[in-house]
C-alpha cells in the first residue's frame, strides 16, 4: 500500500468535509507515492512518539492533533515541533493527522466518549456542528457521576464544577469544548463534560445551572485512537501499533 492509499482510507474514517473551519487535518508531511507497511497512532506528534515510529521502523504516524495550524513559513531546527518533522523526513515517516473531522466523525471521539460514559439516546448537541454530542443516563449524583468519568478516562483527579442538578441530560465534547457551552443549556442538558475549562467559564455554568467535568484535553480524546486504529486496520490489512502516549498533565 501506499501513503496515497492510506489517506484515502483515513478520509473515509474520518471525511475532510466534516472539519471545522480553522483546522488543519490531513497529510502534514510525506510523499504520497512511498511504501507503507506499518503505522503508528498517537494523540499528538510528540519526541516520544516520534523516537518510538523510528525505533519500531513506522513509515507512517496517524495523530489526532495536526502539526500546523497556521501558515508555516519556515522550517528549522530550533523549533521543537519543525525538528520533529526533520526527523521524521530523515526517517522516511509520514505524518497526517485527522481532527475535528474525528471529533465530529460517526464512531469518533464524541461517539466513543458518549458510550463510554454510558449515554443512550446519543444525539448530535448541534447538527450544523457535529462535533458534540450528548445523550441521557438515569438520574445520579454529580459526584458519582464525575467518579465515573475519572474512572473511566483513567484520570489520576478529576475537576468539577457544581451547577446544582442531578445528572440525567448529558452534553461532551472531546478536547476544549467550551465554545459549545451555550448550545448545551439551550438543549437543556444538566451536565456537559469537556476539557480546558476556564475560571470565568466555570461560573457562568455555575450560575446558569449547568454541572461542568473537566475530563482534561488529553483523557477525553485518548480513548477515541484506539478506536481510529481498529478502523483503519480493518480496511487497510497494515500492522498498526497504538503509541505508549505518556500524559502531559500530571497531579500529584
Amino acid at each position: 500500500m501506499l501513503i496515497r492509499d492510506a489517506v484515502q482510507i483515513m478520509n473515509k474514517i474520518a471525511p475532510a468535509e466534516l472539519k471545522l473551519e480553522w483546522d488543519n487535518p490531513g497529510l502534514q508531511l510525506g510523499r504520497l507515492n512511498r511504501k507503507v507497511t506499518k503505522v503508528l497512532f498517537a494523540l499528538d506528534l510528540t519526541p516520544e512518539v516520534v523516537a518510538e515510529a523510528v525505533e519500531r521502523r513506522v513509515e507512517l504516524i496517524i495523530t489526532h492533533h495536526p502539526v500546523f495550524y497556521r501558515k508555516v513559513g519556515r522550517i528549522a531546527d530550533d523549533e521543537w515541533q519543525q525538528e520533529l518533522l526533520l526527523t521524521c523526513s530523515e526517517n522516511k515517516i509520514a505524518v497526517f493527522a485527522a481532527h475535528t473531522n474525528w471529533d465530529a466523525a460517526k464512531g469518533g471521539v464524541n461517539d466513543v466518549l458518549s458510550k463510554a460514559l454510558g449515554l443512550k439516546n446519543i444525539k448530535y448537541l448541534d447538527a450544523s456542528v457535529k462535533v458534540g454530542r450528548m445523550g441521557i443516563l438515569p438520574e445520579t449524583s454529580l459526584e458519582e457521576f464525575a467518579q465515573k468519568v475519572k474512572n473511566v478516562l483513567g484520570l489520576a483527579a478529576i475537576t468539577y464544577i457544581d451547577g446544582g442538578r442531578k445528572v440525567h441530560k448529558v452534553a461532551v465534547c472531546g478536547g476544549a469544548g467550551m465554545d459549545l457551552l451555550d448550545m448545551g443549556m439551550s438543549q437543556g442538558c444538566d451536565t456537559f463534560v469537556t476539557a480546558d475549562i476556564k475560571y470565568h467559564q466555570a461560573q457562568t455554568g455555575a450560575y446558569q445551572g449547568l454541572n461542568l467535568i473537566d475530563g482534561t484535553h488529553q483523557g477525553t480524546e485518548l480513548p477515541a485512537m484506539q478506536d481510529m486504529l481498529t478502523k483503519f486496520a480493518k480496511l487497510s490489512g497494515l500492522e498498526c501499533l497504538l503509541a505508549k502516549e505518556t500524559r502531559i498533565m500530571k497531579v500529584i
